[in-house]
Order: C-alpha cells, then structure tokens, then sequence
C-alpha cells in the first residue's frame, strides 16, 4: 500500500511497484490524500473542467497501469510553500488519523510504504505531513503492518532539466532500477516515463527526456524500514 500526498508521487516508486505490483501481481493499493489542485498544468488546452479533475482521472490512469486499486482522498493540496492544514503540527488531524487508520485496516497491506517526514524526497511539506499522518495512523491498529519509508531524495536541474536519485540514508535498501521486468522484458526503470506519461499534465516532454538521460548510477529507488531507519541519520530539509 503506497500512501501520498498528490496524484503523480508514486513516480518516486514506480520501478518497485512495477516489480511489485506488476510482476510480481501482489494485490496494491495506491491511496492519495489530495487531489494536486496547486500543482502545475502543462496541457497545451488548459486543465478542464478544473486541475482536481484532471489530476483525479491521471491517479485512475496511473492505478490501471499498476494493476493497483486507489483511493482518493479530498484534502486541500498545500502547494509547498507551507504546511498543509491537516498537517499533525497543525492540531487537527485527529479525524484524518482515523480515517487513514481505517483505509489501512480495511487493505490489510502486509506493508505500507509512505515518505520519511524528515525530508519527503523532495522537501515538499505536503509529503512529510502525510508521512507523520501514516506513522500516527498504524499505531492505532491492533496489528500493524511493516512501514517501510522512500529513502529516495530527487534532486531537479535546469537548463537543461537533469534528475539525480540519490539515497537519503546510509542504510537504506537499494533496488536496482535496471533490472528488468517480467512484465515487459525493459529496464525497471522505464516504468518512470510510462508513469509519467500518465500524468500529462504534470509532465511534459522535457521531463520525460530527463528520465532517459538518467545516468545509470541514478537509476534505483531507496527504502528502509520506518522502525530502524528513524533511529539513525538521513538527509533532512532546510
């Protein structure tokens, strides 16, 4: 079960759930808190009837692509420029514990892989809220599933756009986004652009070039368990 915060950020992990969840047909659930109404549009004819709506019907794209079920949340977008209302610091997300508590429960994920709230991959605050929101959320279960955290920090070029996946912490899981998938006989890798190609209007071509220019070296995606990891250093935000 891979928990969010916008419509487009299993991008991060698509190589692992296209092993996972493709390959290997484990039953996956991807489960969104918002819908990206402050993101971007980068359709040439506008983002109609309105950005939620368009970002919604990517999500849906997106699960089928993964063979995933999805479940979308209705929670304001924060934009990144500040904590999102709901978030734990915030004082009330008692009711969106509960509820993301129950989503879990009714899954029954044998684990659930969400961000480390120390730096979200990308520092973007909407990330490392719905992160604390997870961790609060399993300790409500009887049974709780493994957490694991995306250990993955992106960093963004420009001019041109480059991408550069590195590991948040030394202790992280590497997985080899080279290796290649049953499912298509390609590189783990490639499931990035094909994720993204369902996300049309977060990313366009240059983003989509980026990811074939990746070096190598780049291409992987980092996890760890939430129990351990925390207890020992990672990468964090300003």
């Amino acid at each position: 079960m891979w928990i969010a915060a916008h419509p487009d950020d299993e991008v991060l992990v698509a190589p692992l759930l296209a092993r996972w969840c493709r390959d290997g047909r484990a039953h996956c659930t991807l489960l969104v808190a918002t819908r990206g109404e402050a993101g971007p549009c980068l359709l040439a004819g506008g983002c109609l009837p309105d950005l939620a709506s368009v970002r919604s019907a990517e999500a849906g794209a997106s699960s089928r692509y993964f063979g995933a079920d999805a479940i979308l949340l209705s929670l304001p977008d924060g934009g990144g420029a500040a904590s999102p209302p709901w978030d734990i610091d915030a004082g009330g997300s008692a009711e969106l514990v509960a509820t993301i508590a129950g989503f879990i429960r009714a899954e029954a994920p044998e684990l659930v892989l969400t961000f480390d709230p120390r730096h979200g991959t990308t520092c973007h605050p909407d990330h490392r809220a719905i992160a604390e929101i997870v961790l609060e959320s399993v300790k409500l279960l009887p049974a709780p599933p493994l957490v694991y955290f995306l250990e993955t920090r992106l960093e963004v070029g420009t001019q041109p756009l480059v991408l550069r996946f590195r590991s948040a912490a030394p202790a992280a899981i590497h997985f080899d986004a080279n290796l290649p998938l049953v499912a298509t006989g390609g590189p783990a890798w490639n499931a990035v652009a094909a994720d993204m190609e369902r996300h049309p209007s977060q990313f366009d071509a240059p983003w989509l070039e980026a990811v074939s220019r990746a070096p190598a070296a780049d291409r992987a995606v980092y996890l760890a368990p939430a129990s351990t990891i925390l207890q020992q250093p990672a990468s964090t935000c300003p």
